[in-house]
């Protein structure tokens, strides 16, 4: 059928189809169904997709019995398991292109669920709603309205249509460009913010209450408590809108103010649901004086006050608002109950994982361990998280264990199946239930995560039942405190002394083994375990062979999950790609290198995944199974890898035996031809220049004291000012010094380096060596620089200076710091370098000039050997040439900004193009590199004189830019990569890629 021919049946028959005789279930498979296959989307699942990955969701027609507010959105039209947009019909009678009531009702499932959009169609219209937007009992039906067509219109806007709400849209990543400026909206009003400050304002009033009520309550019994009546609340008000509970019941107890009937039912309901969500009355004894904080919750917990539709409320949308909740505490100051960060969390953004991550880790691992196996096996398999947070992961893989076991029984015993809808069914309650109990576990340190992942799991459980489906099963709720347990998974109870125990609350594995493990572990510096959790840190450096100098939670967590899993296990994680680079991560590589636990990695280069945080992420599985190989592959969009484009990721298949433990080179394949034919045609840095020839700078650590910028200098003297007091010190103690800066005298390949400072330098070269000038030297020779370096006596002297080597006797406390890079003024022409930067940060010094070290704020150094026949100016292009940048991202490690780290580790194994000096045309081209290099050092420098001057700056430019285009020529004869070169991007293309 044609979308004229679908018109065309409506208009011979309208008069009948606006009768109130015709209903809504004949609307839908007369007109919508095959309206929206019309634009491509697969409604009765003919295409035989897994339940997990189906296009479109039909919910159930509703049951007699059941409350409007019990009702669901009519179809899910969704990206693989990820809900795009709902569509709700109703009959042609009902008059939506004026109702108010029908327009709410589509914009509050759509604001509840997160969505952009939501669609409202009777056929007879059609119209498209903005569900960013809050709904207010006020609003009308031109609210948030975006798009409405008459059916008149379908054919003339058909294309329209399509390119909004059609399958392909959705499926090549274009409905998401389409409402993008919805999607910036949705992080400023999602239900996420509204629902959190919501649940924040409901735990202060109801913990002020209870504190007025009991001074004495210790805070973590008040967070526990008020924690716990707010889950039972929202918990009971979700089982309303889901028909398990009778619609408004809270709502009457709070417009009656009956306080006996709000306990009787948590008492009804502990006996219905005994789950351990109920069992805490008698020890938290309820009282009628906190009533009133019950009545003002449960009121907002209902429309119009509520923008909300519990029906349509996912326990992952649950799931990342409790997680941000617990970053939280209620804390008593100055007698007011507040609320106050976690230690913990002080200094860091909890961050919740994004869905389309946790789906990809699931299909990667779960469905991968279930793949081929019956009912019965899948049953015994155990899944878990073992930093499960608040269950977001635990959710996902609840609701994927659900789906593979119903497509399971589809193709082998229809007969265990519920059917819902056309080629829609649904699992029994009784076997929902078991494959909770059986398969799914989770552990966190935190004891309200873990009492929200229980909630969230329960909740998850009774999504799509109602009274008569959980009738069978007496208690309805199973109790999950065998399947999600509070406890420290890092150290077991043999391995923290039992004075320790109760705060670190060790967890026991000794009776658990799992099939796979899943999450996000936590990320925390092994300096902020110190300062939040030390007594743990020292347990950890003692147990686990990935604690290795500043090492990272994450390492852990990898580490015991291999532990945990059984022979055959897989785990899959996501986590902070640095581990393959930084030195830190050493033992954990060896770890995973060693053993061959490693299945494949995806990285997503500076494709930021977690909203509002730089974190440059990669995915890992690991199998516990030794493997020769791994999969490797680099995201360059993100957009296609959500949308599963069939050349969004190309693997590459490497070997385990060819990881070097220092670093990880990681290549992508598309780039391994380039790289091994640039390996192949280089020499390292170090062994081209000799280790002695790379080398860090100085650490005086006391710059304040030592360095300073001249205000005015004379024959033999400088002057300077420090802390609005004026000095004079004599030239000849004093060495060139370059100190960071963002101006004109910044680092830069293409203009001539000048240093910027000055630096005393209190030592002398002598047939030994270098060596420290005694201060009776310097009061003889030097007596202005004595008198300065007295004055500062104090600071320079004090222990906290830290000097190293300790000083041979107490007058040398004027010595730097340490001992390194005190020869370099000896080096007169030399490449100086920031340890962190991007490209076009290679500058040429011939003054001897000093610069400081220091990790990744410092500066390091390149100089030539005696008798070399390469030109610097010749190593300093290949350095700064793409082709060696992108090395070092390949082995740098990655900062905030897209900055690598190209410390001496990363310069030493930097490939430089060899040349044959006795080939003619190669030395040649070693030439023309060079002269076209210092000629574009010469064009900067006139451009930066001319600054300011457009007439002269214009041809200038030109000019510079004519040149740097001849050098990447030259640069790209010289490699020879052919059709290979065009693959690697230029430096620029490079940061943004990456």
């Amino acid at each position: 059928m044609t979308i004229k021919q679908l018109i065309e049946k409506y208009s011979s028959d309208r008069k009948h189809y606006l009768t109130n005789k015709y209903n809504e279930t004949l609307l839908r498979s007369d007109f919508l169904d095959p309206f929206f296959e019309l634009i491509g989307w697969d409604i009765k699942n003919n295409a035989g997709k897994t339940t997990n990955e189906r296009e479109v969701i039909l919910e159930e027609a509703l049951k007699a019995n059941a409350s409007e507010h019990s009702k669901k959105p009519d179809y899910s039209f969704r990206l693989f398991s990820e809900r795009k947009f709902f569509l709700e019909a109703k009959k042609p009678c009902v008059a939506i292109e004026a109702n108010n009531d029908t327009a709410k009702q589509v914009r509050r499932y759509g604001f509840t669920a997160k969505l952009k959009i939501s669609v409202l169609s009777n056929f007879e219209y059609l119209i498209i709603y903005d569900t960013s937007v809050k709904v207010d009992e006020a609003d009308n039906y031109n609210k948030a309205l975006i798009k409405k067509y008459h059916y008149t219109e379908y054919e003339s806007k058909f294309e329209e249509i399509k390119k909004l709400l059609g399958k392909d849209a959705v499926y090549s990543g274009a409905f998401d460009n389409e409402w993008q400026t919805i999607e910036n909206k949705l992080n400023q009003y999602s239900i996420d913010t509204l629902f959190l400050q919501q649940f924040n304002e409901w735990r202060k009033l109801l913990g002020s209450e209870i504190y007025n009520h009991n001074p004495k309550i210790k805070e973590q019994d008040l967070n526990d408590i008020v924690q716990s009546y707010l889950n039972r609340i929202l918990f009971l008000r979700v089982c309303e809108d889901r028909n398990l509970e009778d619609y408004q019941t809270l709502l009457k107890f709070a417009n009656s103010s009956d306080f006996n009937a709000l306990i009787k039912k948590f008492e009804q309901a502990d006996k219905r649901y005994n789950s351990g969500l109920f069992d805490q009355l008698l020890k938290d004894k309820i009282v009628e004086n906190i009533s009133s904080a019950f009545w003002i919750i449960i009121k907002q917990l209902y429309y119009p006050e509520s923008p909300y539709s519990f029906s349509v409320f996912s326990s992952d949308i649950l799931g990342s608002i409790y997680e941000i909740f617990l970053s939280e505490k209620l804390t008593v100051q100055n007698a007011t109950v507040e609320l106050v960060k976690k230690p913990e969390n002080i200094d860091r953004d909890i961050v919740t994982t994004p869905t389309f991550i946790i789906y990809d880790i699931l299909r990667n691992t779960v469905l991968q361990k279930c793949k081929d196996k019956t009912d019965k096996q899948i049953l015994k398999l155990k899944f878990a998280d073992i930093a499960c947070g608040s269950g977001a992961f635990l959710l996902e893989l609840f609701q994927l264990l659900n789906d593979i076991l119903i497509d399971y029984y589809l193709k082998a015993d229809k007969t265990k199946l519920i059917q819902t809808n056309i080629n829609t069914y649904k699992l029994p309650f009784k076997i929902k239930r078991e494959l909770l109990l059986n398969c799914v576990y989770g552990v966190d340190k935190d004891y309200n995560a873990v009492e929200a992942a229980k909630f969230g799991l329960l909740l998850k459980l009774l999504e799509d039942e109602n009274t008569s489906s959980t009738n069978t099963s007496k208690p309805v709720l199973p109790d999950l405190s065998n399947n999600i347990f509070f406890g420290n998974s890092l150290l077991n109870p043999t391995q923290v002394e039992k004075k320790n125990q109760t705060e670190i609350n060790p967890f026991d594995f000794s009776k658990l083994r799992f099939d796979v493990i899943i999450g996000n572990p936590p990320y925390m510096k092994s300096e902020d375990m110190k300062n939040i959790t030390p007594l743990e840190l020292p347990l950890y450096k003692a147990n686990y062979a990935s604690a290795y100098k500043q090492f990272d939670k994450y390492f852990l967590f990898l580490e015991q999950g291999i532990n945990l899993l059984n022979d055959d296990g897989v785990l899959g994680y996501i986590v902070p790609s640095k581990f393959t680079k930084v030195g830190a991560g050493k033992k954990l590589r060896e770890e995973l290198a060693t053993k061959g636990h490693l299945h494949s990695i995806v990285s997503f280069g500076a494709n930021q995944i977690f909203a509002d945080k730089t974190t440059y992420t990669c995915l890992l599985i690991l199998n516990k199974t030794p493997q020769k190989t791994f999969q490797y592959a680099e995201i360059k969009s993100l957009k296609s890898w959500k949308v599963r484009e069939p050349e969004a990721v190309k693997y590459a298949s490497k070997k385990t035996k060819e990881l070097d433990n220092e670093v990880w080179v990681l290549v992508p394949p598309e780039l391994t031809n380039a790289y091994n034919k640039i390996v192949a045609k280089s020499s390292t840095l170090i062994d081209l220049v000799g280790s002695e020839n790379i080398f860090n700078g100085i650490q005086t650590s006391a710059n304040d004291i030592y360095i300073f910028i001249p205000t005015k200098k004379d024959a033999k003297h400088y002057h300077f000012s420090k802390k609005g007091i004026d000095y004079k010190i004599e030239q000849a103690i004093t060495r060139p010094y370059f100190q960071t800066s963002s101006g004109e005298d910044n680092l830069n390949t293409y203009r001539t380096f000048k240093p910027n400072a000055r630096v005393i330098y209190p030592y002398q070269n002598t047939k030994k060596g270098v060596e420290i000038i005694s201060l009776t030297d310097i009061q003889k020779k030097y007596p202005l620089t004595f008198n300065y370096l007295q004055k500062h006596k104090a600071i320079l002297s004090n222990p906290k200076r830290d000097i190293k080597p300790e000083p041979a006797t107490k007058d040398e406390w004027h010595r730097f710091g340490r001992q390194q890079g005190l020869n370099i003024s000896d080096k007169k022409e030399k490449i100086i370098l920031g340890v962190l930067s991007s490209g076009d940060k290679y500058a040429i010094d011939n003054y001897g000039t000093l610069f400081t070290s220091g990790g990744t704020a410092g500066y390091c150094a390149i100089t030539m050997p005696d008798k070399f026949d390469y030109s610097t100016y010749y190593i300093q292009a290949i350095l700064n040439s793409k082709y060696v940048e992108w090395f070092v991202i390949l082995t740098g490690e990655i900062f905030r900004g897209s900055y690598f780290a190209r410390g001496t580790k990363v310069l030493n194994n930097l490939p430089i193009r060899k040349i044959d000096f006795a080939n003619a045309k190669e030395k040649a081209l070693h030439d023309k590199i060079v002269e076209t290099q210092k000629e574009l050092i010469s064009i900067q420098d006139q451009i930066d004189l001319n600054a300011g001057n457009k007439r002269n700056l214009t041809p200038l430019q030109g000019q510079f830019e004519r040149e740097k285009a001849n050098l990447e020529k030259l640069l790209a004869k010289l490699y020879d990569l052919g059709d290979d070169d065009l693959l690697i991007p230029l430096i620029k293309e490079l940061y943004e890629a990456n």
